[in-house]
């Protein structure tokens, strides 16, 4: 996981426009097969740790807003290495 992103520790993958899509469902692959798809403006909540990924789209354009959560322990390890990037521009609340 690149040093740019180590502080988060949860990611939200919020569906806005979920009935509109086909595909872009969201799977865990150490997990089995199991696809999860919220409906527009429910979320899937997961720890960043977890491999993950989005199937293909199929028909459409998904549109998703994902926001990641951390706590102080995160806080405190993005300050520090936002310094070792000194060309990133942060994005509010990043």
């Amino acid at each position: 996981m690149s040093g740019r992103v180590t502080h988060r520790r949860f990611a939200v993958s919020i569906n806005l426009n979920a009935e509109g899509v086909e595909g872009g469902d969201l799977r865990f692959p150490e997990f089995g097969s199991r696809t999860y798809r919220p409906p527009t403006g429910g979320a899937v909540v997961f720890c960043c740790a977890l491999l993950h990924e989005a199937t293909p789209v199929t028909r459409g354009r998904r549109y998703a807003f994902l926001p990641f959560l951390y706590d102080v322990d995160g806080q405190q390890i993005r300050e520090a290495n936002l310094s070792k990037f000194p060309d990133a521009t942060p994005a509010a609340g990043s």
